[in-house]
């Protein structure tokens, strides 16, 4: 085998692990919904408001790497334009 081939082989086999993973996190999530200890409409507004945890802290990560990147850019900048004075 070549080096191309065990990158593919190895590609795939990624692949079918996280295609597993994922049928298996989803089963889960549906077996705990059907067993679930509560209702109806107290698991659907628990499932709403750790949903909303979730957006809220997405969107403030987003808007720290946000920052950090931009604060490294403008590192970049200062060193870049003292490069071209020196």
């Amino acid at each position: 085998m070549g080096k191309n081939n065990k990158s593919t082989l190895s590609g795939k086999i990624c692949r079918e692990i996280f295609i597993v993973s994922l049928i298996a996190g989803f089963s889960g999530f549906m077996l705990g919904l059907l067993f679930a200890p509560q209702s109806g409409r107290k698991s659907r507004k628990f499932l709403a408001e750790q949903l909303r945890e979730i957006i809220d802290r997405g969107k403030f990560a987003i808007i720290e790497a946000r920052v950090m990147a931009e604060e490294l850019l403008e590192k970049n900048r200062n060193k870049d334009s003292e490069k071209f004075q020196a």
